[in-house]
């Protein structure tokens, strides 16, 4: 049953095959998680149907049809409109209806109908998702990070909240963390982990995956690690949230920045994923079949743009070593000899005409 579903409609037939049928009557009754709302005639017909409830039982309604009676050979179709209950919850439903009247029936097993239907209501689970940093940068040598500090910290929040109207029992939560890369280097530690362990909610303590070591690593080929790609710390929970009430689960820790700068990347994504499921056997479904939370941390390195010293000295004897050559050239092709005649030429001109003055 969907969420905003919330009412359930039979069609009734009823058929007079005989002689009129004096004290005419339909007794419906239903399961608690019913309530009875109308009944509607649906043909044009003078054909009258009237319904009361049992004083004793409000889950059954005794309905005359056509006081004093039926007349033969007759028939009539009733709607009847039914809500669930918010406050009621049951597995089933059940509507039990039954005809007769003050003469002799021939055949009773006709007159009775009985609908029951398994049920499973859908959740109004709301799965939402929290962080802080999104992003840290982190210097392009362990030197130049601040001495004494394992790593910057961060903070990861899963919160389930129960928005519909029944409690939920047995929802599965799932998180992976990675924590660790294939080749052993750990990329984070979980410093600590909370949840609300009430109505029954608990979780297992996270178990890291294995002993840490800082080794070189090239990343370089990676965009992100995720659960796919990495040696994750898994946490399950079992939650239980009543109705109008909610979960949070934070994760708190550190980046292993020695770790960190043992590898070769340039930007990386950390990405924490988490899910939650209920059990097939449940009465309750998700809207989703299984909804899927990430959180990514996005890790950039920074460039080195310190230069060497070595640098500036090679750099300035190479700019003169290139002039020199330059100037050899230029020497070779007779460059200098053409300038100093050009300039002999134009110093006798000049004396010419100054004496012509």
């Amino acid at each position: 049953m969907e969420s905003h579903r919330r009412r359930m409609v039979v069609d009734v037939r009823l058929d007079n095959k005989g002689e009129n049928a004096y004290g005419a009557r339909l007794n419906i009754s239903h399961t608690h998680n019913l309530r009875f709302s109308s009944l509607i005639v649906k043909e044009n017909t003078d054909i009258r149907v009237e319904c009361h409830t049992d004083g004793r039982l409000k889950n059954v309604k005794l309905c005359n049809v056509s006081s004093p009676f039926m007349r033969a050979k007759t028939q009539v179709t009733v709607r009847l409109e039914f809500e669930f209950s918010r406050s009621v919850f049951l597995d089933h439903l059940r509507i039990s209806l039954h005809a007769s009247s003050d003469g002799e029936e021939l055949n009773l097993s006709d007159n009775y109908n009985d609908i029951h239907y398994l049920l499973k209501y859908q959740t109004d689970v709301l799965f939402t998702k929290d962080s802080y940093p999104r992003r840290y940068d982190i210097k392009s040598d362990l030197s130049l990070e601040e001495p004494g500090v394992i790593g910057p910290p961060f903070n990861f929040t899963f919160q389930i909240q129960n928005l519909g109207f029944f409690p939920v029992r047995d929802l599965q939560l799932n998180i992976e963390i990675p924590e660790m890369t294939m080749n052993g280097n750990q990329l984070l530690r979980i410093a600590d982990f909370y949840i609300d362990e009430t109505d029954g909610t608990q979780c297992d303590p996270p178990q890291h995956v294995a002993q840490s070591r800082a080794s070189p690593e090239d990343l370089s080929r990676f965009s992100r690690l995720n659960q796919s790609n990495t040696l994750t710390l898994p946490i399950q929970c079992t939650v239980h949230l009543d109705t109008c009430r909610q979960v949070d689960v934070r994760i708190s820790g550190v980046l292993r920045i020695d770790t960190l700068h043992t590898m070769q990347f340039k930007i990386l994504e950390l990405v924490t994923s988490a899910s939650v499921e209920l059990p097939s056997a449940s009465p309750l479904f998700l809207h989703e079949d299984r909804p899927l939370r990430h959180i990514v941390l996005e890790i950039r390195k920074e460039g080195d743009y310190r230069i060497s010293i070595w640098i500036i000295i090679g750099s300035t004897l190479g700019g003169l070593l290139l002039l020199a050559l330059l100037s050899l050239a230029l020497w070779k092709l007779g460059f200098f000899q053409r300038q100093k005649r050009k300039d002999e030429d134009q110093h006798p001109a000049n004396g010419k005409v100054a004496e012509e003055r």
